[in-house]
């Protein structure tokens, strides 16, 4: 493959694959409108070894097979008209985005369609100009590559491997549309989840804010509207993070359970589920944010006047008639607030492994055992933890009087982890576990059912 490489513009990003191409022992050739290289040293110093000539000299370069339209698209067919003679044996490669997405043509169907024999390659678009610069940047160090011509894309996967990048062929050309899309797309499967997340919060708040009013009503006392920023929203966030939490599980134990029911992984599951397992992950990430709001207003908030409850009281009987007498009090933390301190750390330092292991970046490195390990097995003692730490403050409470449970919003909380704990306890029991691992390993209680399902795939 060719050493040299030819670049189309001198803007930031050309530059940026310039220093990039550079780096990786390629020879670069940039192209302008005003073929000046003390203009790009001025610029960046590291360009001294760039050649510099214009768009007809890189064209006619015989050594540069390949060549970058670091330009902007509308500017293409101007650049390249008076060169459409000489341009058949070259690769060009399309970098550019749009501002809004089309699902009709992208930048080099449009260039294709305005010069038919051209050979066009979409890549790079994806890309940073800081990630080209720096690997420790952290962009996206993915190359997307969509072509009509296997031997380009071939060759420019070749050319983003020796650059350090993970090159991803997309196929046919007309994935250009959604490799321009990409880079347009804002927290793509996010809506629901959202919504969803506002509806759980909305509802707790109600809840608390009623059994709020409900007490002052009852005990004769009024509202503190001094506690509603920090000690009336801690209950609602905290079980807003405990419910999105057991959502984010929830699912996956319905689909086992389903599968066991239909004795086979070759029907679909339904429409809600399916799209619900596909959101768990923005759901755990929901969690993991209102479980770090939560301990973030207990540790500004936690004290014997907040949560007397965790302290153990201290009486002192003052002299009768005393003047002048001094004395210190202080307030030591019980064992019931020690432990719901504890298993609240634990929990939150874990939910952190969690939503890491969730980055792509850290995904990627694990294998498929340590990634089930972490997502599946972790994330269930988590939302045991979770639940342990809710109930333990109210245990006490609830033997002693065991009618205030039905009025504990707490209790409430915790039917639902304590039903998605049961079910994943079922599943693991090995009578159980044996049957769905031999479902997902393909084995089917109806044989015939396998082989209706590969019939009507063909």
């Amino acid at each position: 493959m060719t050493k040299v490489v030819g670049i189309i513009g001198t803007g930031d990003y050309g530059r940026a694959l310039a220093n990039r191409l550079l780096h990786c022992g390629y020879d670069v050739i940039m192209a302008s409108r005003n073929p000046d290289l003390s203009r790009l040293t001025n610029i960046d110093e590291k360009l001294a070894f760039v050649k510099v000539k214009n768009t007809k000299e890189l064209i006619e370069d015989p050594a540069v097979e390949i060549v970058f339209l670091a330009i902007h698209s509308w500017n293409f067919e101007s650049c390249l008209a008076p060169f459409e003679n000489q341009t058949q044996q070259k690769i060009f490669v399309d970098i550019s985005n749009r501002e809004r997405p089309s699902k009709t043509e992208s930048n080099p169907e449009r260039l294709v369609k305005a010069f038919p024999d051209l050979r066009v390659v979409k890549a790079f678009n994806t890309v940073s100009a800081y990630a080209l610069e720096s690997d420790s940047f952290g962009g996206a160090k993915q190359v997307l590559i969509a072509s009509d011509d296997s031997t380009a894309r071939e060759k420019i996967s070749t050319l983003a491997r020796d650059m350090g990048f993970t090159p991803i062929d997309y196929g046919a050309l007309r994935a250009a549309r959604d490799l321009e899309a990409y880079p347009l797309t804002l927290m793509v499967g996010w809506g629901w989840p959202t919504l969803y997340m506002f509806c759980v919060l909305l509802l707790w708040t109600v809840i608390c804010a009623s059994k709020r009013y409900y007490d002052n009503i009852k005990y004769s006392s009024t509202f503190n509207w001094d506690d509603i920023p920090i000690g009336f929203i801690n209950e609602p966030i905290a079980l807003t993070a405990g419910t999105l939490l057991t959502i984010t599980y929830m699912p996956g134990c319905f689909a086992a359970f389903l599968q066991l029911f239909n004795g086979t992984k070759y029907k679909r599951f339904p429409n809600w589920l399916d799209n619900w397992l596909k959101l768990r992950k923005m759901f755990g990430l929901y969690a993991l944010f209102f479980s770090v709001f939560h301990v973030m207003i207990a540790g500004i908030a936690m004290s014997p006047s907040f949560m007397k409850w965790w302290y153990t009281g201290t009486y002192i009987k003052l002299p009768v008639n005393a003047s002048g007498y001094q004395f210190t009090v202080v307030p030591k933390m019980n064992l019931t607030g020690e432990l719901t301190i504890l298993v609240g750390i634990i929990s939150i330092l874990l939910m952190s492994i969690i939503g890491l292991a969730s980055l792509p970046s850290v995904g990627s490195r694990l294998n498929w055992r340590e990634w089930r390990f972490v997502q599946s097995h972790m994330g269930y003692a988590v939302l045991f933890l979770v639940t342990v730490h809710v109930c333990l403050p109210l245990f006490k409470r609830w033997v002693k009087s065991p009618h205030t449970i039905k009025s504990s919003v707490p209790f409430y909380f915790c039917l639902m982890p304590m039903l998605v704990l049961l079910m994943k306890f079922l599943l693991l029991l090995p009578c159980i576990s044996h049957y769905v691992d031999k479902i997902r390993s393909g084995w089917d209680r109806n044989p015939n059912y396998q082989r209706l399902h590969s019939v009507n795939q063909i």
